[in-house]
């Protein structure tokens, strides 16, 4: 509804009128040329009708559309009294001029008071609706009174003088008016624009005075950072000489190690830093939960201050999983994933209470191994626990456990060797150590240099008696164990990868039981090498970042062996990565990863899917 008038009520209009579109009023056959016979007669209603509509408006046409039956509707004072039309779509016209009496007779018992006082505050609201011989104007009177009124209205035909006056001419008038307010709108934001688009000019051009002035400071202090960098390092090579030099003579304790078992040794000198382990405290609350959740000992309620346990339980609901998130676990434990996640699966498969291992040796042995791992880039606490789950995955989801009849003794050496399994990783291969002959290499006289080592620093720790995990086992159990985990780690040298593949292979081909202690083992081992490389099995973007970071690694390792006058490592030269990335990656998953996934699926057909997957990855990268 909209009205054709002076001050508000064209305001009004503006704003509300559905027929704001010239091709929602009906049209004459011809244009009618605006005269003096064809303007709007001065009002001339009777004294107390004329005072109560100078209340609503001097002069006034009010159109509006029935949504049922497309009727417009035209108000319009004249000297005769007030005249009402509609019209509709097909130009027909109906409208009666109406004076006192008759306007007495269709109000009724209401005063025209309230009909101009309702209808200049709720024109927006009012609707007309018609027969064709009588209209009916309903108008909101309050917040829940409505009068109407009625009117009789004759038929008009096609009166194109009526329909100019009630309708083209108060609409004309409307657009008009409605224009020069749109005029004057857009010309006052033009001459805003105009003003903003000078202060940009202005402003762009102090920014290229500024540019020009920032642009030689930047390659100044582009330059200071580079020579502040190779400072740094200069800085840091010295302190890593002069604690090697202090080492020889006086070694340095592990803080871990205070009761003076174990000496903390520098593997080599071309370590990525000195590693000082440092333990990461744990969630005490997240431990009760899990305690209480798998029968351990609740004695001692913890508080909940500060603790993330619920966040931690949550990750850890999922560690049935596939694509359970090691990433989320470890930053949401502030980096103690790997002992959360061995916490955890020590108490859910039993093993606590079956071998009775007390509360804080436990603590302190998981806290030990945790801290033991480099801040590598890939041979981290992350990766570890990593590995920990996808070992828990095999046994349990994969049903490793029950084809080979695995025992308690068995369940322990495979979690433990999975969580241990780079124990004090220095982050340069077995290669490397036996190139350079480092103090590992000479020491296990080249022969899976680091598996050696990592088996050497755990036990060494567990001679501590605060963290011997294995306080309560007889000798037997310790024996068994060992010797168990031994072949496990030994499993991970990929220098012995294709031995050991050939073994299992044709192991697979024989038709009997996994009953040998020695196919257990070896069953286990393979589980344990394909734990350790079960990154190219997960989904993508998780392959992705784990490659990425085995890159990093690598990369390291070929800056090393270019300081040092080496020739380089295949696949660690960081200036051929745009090549050889993709290509070591093609030639590991479809040479080493596929085969021996798909070994494993044979024995353990539930892993199928891992297979599957890494084939997807294979695929994905052949095509870079």
């Amino acid at each position: 509804m909209g009205c054709g008038a002076s001050s508000e009520s064209t305001q009004t209009a503006a704003a509300n009128a559905p027929l704001a579109s010239p091709s929602a009023v009906p049209k004459p056959a011809a244009a009618v040329k605006e005269t003096s016979e064809s303007k709007t007669p001065a009002t001339s209603l009777p004294p107390h009708l004329e005072a109560e509509l100078k209340k609503f408006e001097a002069r006034f046409a009010m159109i509006t559309v029935d949504k049922e039956e497309e009727v417009y509707l035209g108000l319009l004072p004249t000297s005769s009294g007030l005249e009402i039309g509609i019209a509709n779509s097909a130009s027909e016209l109906f409208s009666a001029v109406f004076g006192e009496a008759e306007l007495e007779a269709a109000k009724g018992e209401k005063t025209w008071t309230v009909f101009f006082a309702a209808f200049k505050k709720q024109m927006v609201k009012a609707s007309a609706k018609t027969d064709g011989k009588a209209l009916a104007l309903t108008i909101p009177c309050g917040d829940k009174t409505k009068d109407t009124f009625t009117f009789a209205l004759p038929s008009k035909g096609k009166n194109m003088e009526t329909l100019h006056r009630l309708f083209l001419l108060p609409l004309s008038d409307l657009f008009a008016k409605a224009k020069a307010g749109d005029d004057s709108k857009y010309t006052n934001l033009e001459l805003e624009g105009n003003t903003k688009k000078a202060q940009v000019t202005e402003n762009e051009q102090k920014l290229v005075t500024i540019n020009n002035e920032i642009e030689p400071l930047s390659k100044n202090a582009k330059g200071a950072l580079e020579d502040a960098r190779a400072a740094k390092e200069q800085c840091d090579g010295v302190k890593k000489r002069i604690q090697r030099l202090k080492d020889a003579t006086d070694p340095k304790w592990d803080p871990l190690y205070a009761d003076g078992v174990s000496p903390f040794r520098l593997h080599t000198p071309h370590c990525r830093e000195v590693h000082i382990p440092a333990i990461i405290p744990c969630d005490t609350m997240a431990m009760f939960s899990i305690r209480q959740k798998f029968g351990g000992d609740t004695s001692n309620v913890p508080t909940a201050l500060n603790s993330t346990h619920e966040d931690i339980a949550a990750l850890l609901s999922k560690i049935d999983e596939w694509e359970f998130d090691v990433f989320a676990l470890h930053k949401c434990t502030n980096g103690g994933s790997l002992f959360m996640t061995a916490y955890y699966l020590l108490y859910k498969y039993g093993l606590v209470k079956q071998f009775e291992i007390n509360e804080t040796i436990l603590v302190n042995f998981l806290q030990a191994v945790e801290s033991s791992y480099h801040a590598n880039p890939f041979h981290n606490s992350m990766h570890a626990a990593d590995v920990l789950q996808v070992m828990h995955y095999i046994m349990d989801q994969g049903a490793l456990k029950d084809t080979i009849n695995m025992s308690p003794n068995d369940l322990l050496a495979a979690l433990l060797s999975a969580a241990c399994h780079d124990f004090d990783h220095p982050g340069l291969n077995n290669n490397f150590h036996i190139r350079t002959q480092s103090y590992l290499a000479v020491l296990y006289n080249d022969r899976s240099v680091l598996e050696n080592h990592h088996l050497t620093q755990l036990f060494d720790l567990v001679k501590n008696p605060k963290f011997n995990i294995f306080h309560s086992l007889a000798y037997d159990q310790l024996k068994d164990i060992r010797e168990t985990m031994i072949e496990l780690l030994f499993a991970t040298d990929m220098g012995l990868h294709f031995k050991l593949f050939n073994q299992f292979r044709r192991r697979l081909t024989e038709d009997k039981p996994w009953q040998v202690r020695e196919d257990q083992r070896l069953a286990m081992g393979v589980a344990l090498k394909m734990a350790d490389i079960s990154n190219c099995c997960r989904p993508a973007p998780i392959y992705k970042e784990w490659s990425k970071r085995m890159a990093t690694e690598f990369y390291h390792q070929g800056d090393t062996e270019r300081r040092i006058g080496l020739s380089l490592s295949p696949y660690m030269d960081k200036h051929k990565e745009g090549v050889e990335f993709p290509k070591s990656q093609t030639l590991f998953l479809s040479k080493i990863a596929v085969p021996l996934v798909e070994q494993m699926a044979k024995m353990c057909p539930k892993l199928g899917f891992a297979l599957e997957q890494t084939r997807k990855n294979l695929q994905e990268i052949a095509q870079k």
